[in-house]
């Protein structure tokens, strides 16, 4: 039986890299773009419930920010990764600032520590915007960290080491049945993009052992482009989540952390 690895980003709402800063914004709802947490902590609540009531054990990657802002004790019993500390661009890809290497150890470790403090010690890792490097993953190991997921790969590639001696759980790219691209993340699905069924057919199209599935608590309430849903638009949401979840496992999968 293979292995559907859930992880969430549990991160600052609709997040947003500022150029020549580290630290990441929200998009600007019309009180600038500051760093928000509503939508990332009512949205935890939505697929908590989901996942509780499928007995579903997920991995969470958690901002060391959003840790020291919402109540992460509910997702205890859950796996426990980290995801920066401000949401920064760790190798300024998108910034054009690349951090030093102490301010990379600096900030990997504050998020590191805030995670560990907050939730649990995290035992994995995602870098912010999936932006990352061999310079980054010899950061993140010098934690002790050795279970990764920053990388995309096609459907038929499972976990598979690096050059580090970390082990990689990539999140699966393919094509849908009309040749487009799709991944893994479910952001397109919350975005009204996508069908359920595109992802369920990107996993059973897949041969490796496992399959890694990834979204955001903060995009069950919260479209980038539409803004905050109201309770029908979340409800849909949770259930194309729901379809998607169930559909795979009735596929034959398992439910499973990415460390177990």
């Amino acid at each position: 039986m293979r292995d559907l690895i859930f992880t969430v980003d549990l991160d600052r709402d609709v997040n947003l890299p500022r150029g020549g800063e580290f630290e990441a914004g929200s998009i600007d709802r019309g009180s600038g773009d500051s760093p928000r947490f509503s939508s990332a902590d009512r949205g935890l609540s939505v697929l908590l419930d989901l996942l509780d009531d499928m007995g579903v054990t997920a991995t969470f990657f958690v901002e060391g920010r959003t840790s020291e802002v919402v109540d992460c004790s509910r997702i205890s019993g859950h796996c426990i990764g980290f995801h920066g500390y401000d949401h920064e661009d760790l190798t300024g890809a998108s910034t054009g600032l690349r951090p030093t290497d102490g301010q990379l150890e600096g900030i990997l470790r504050t998020g590191f520590e805030a995670v560990s403090d907050n939730v649990s010690r995290p035992v994995c890792f995602r870098a912010p915007y999936m932006s990352v490097d061999g310079r980054v993953l010899d950061a993140v190991s010098s934690l002790g960290i050795v279970h990764d997921s920053s990388f995309y790969a096609g459907p038929e590639v499972g976990a598979y080491p690096l050059p580090n001696g970390m082990v990689e759980h990539p999140v699966p790219k393919g094509a849908d049945r009309g040749g487009r691209t799709i991944a893994a993340y479910l952001w397109p699905l919350h975005e009204g993009r996508r069908v359920p069924q595109d992802y369920i057919d990107l996993a059973m199209s897949s041969d490796a052992d496992e399959f890694v599935l990834a979204t955001h608590t903060w995009h069950m309430v919260e479209g980038r482009d539409t803004g905050p849903m109201g309770r029908s638009e979340i409800e849909s949401n949770a259930d194309s989540v729901r379809r998607v979840l169930e559909e795979i496992l009735d596929g034959g999968f398992r439910a499973t952390a990415l460390v177990r």
